[in-house]
């Protein structure tokens, strides 16, 4: 399940790159997928999936790069630092659920 999410993810990241005005909140909606494909294992689409969403939002998509300018000159950065803290979401979850996964002690078994 955790794969299909993140098959999704990547393409909803996709197809943000081709929706003009509310494309800040479809990146969003990949990023969100992302992160629940990333809880629930999967590694590859979210990383994709991250990449993609990068590249539309710094090179692809200048009225996302028009709406972090606008928020810089009136003082508030909200859509900054949303699309920030989603970014690093997935990548943050990986690595929370390696190191996790990594601790977790076996039991001793009775011999």
């Amino acid at each position: 399940m955790g794969q299909g999410l993140g098959i999704g993810a990547m393409i909803v990241a996709i197809l943000a790159i081709f929706v003009p005005v509310v494309g800040i909140y479809v990146v969003w909606g990949a990023l969100v997928l992302a992160t629940v494909a990333a809880l629930m294992g999967d590694r590859v689409y979210p990383v994709v999936t991250v990449i993609i969403t990068i590249v539309n939002v710094v090179f692809l998509s200048p009225l996302i790069l028009a709406a972090f300018s606008g928020e810089e000159k009136s003082g508030e950065s909200f859509f900054f630092y949303v699309t920030i803290v989603l970014i690093i979401a997935p990548i943050a979850t990986m690595i929370i659920s390696v190191v996790t996964i990594g601790n977790k002690k076996e039991p001793e078994g009775e011999e």
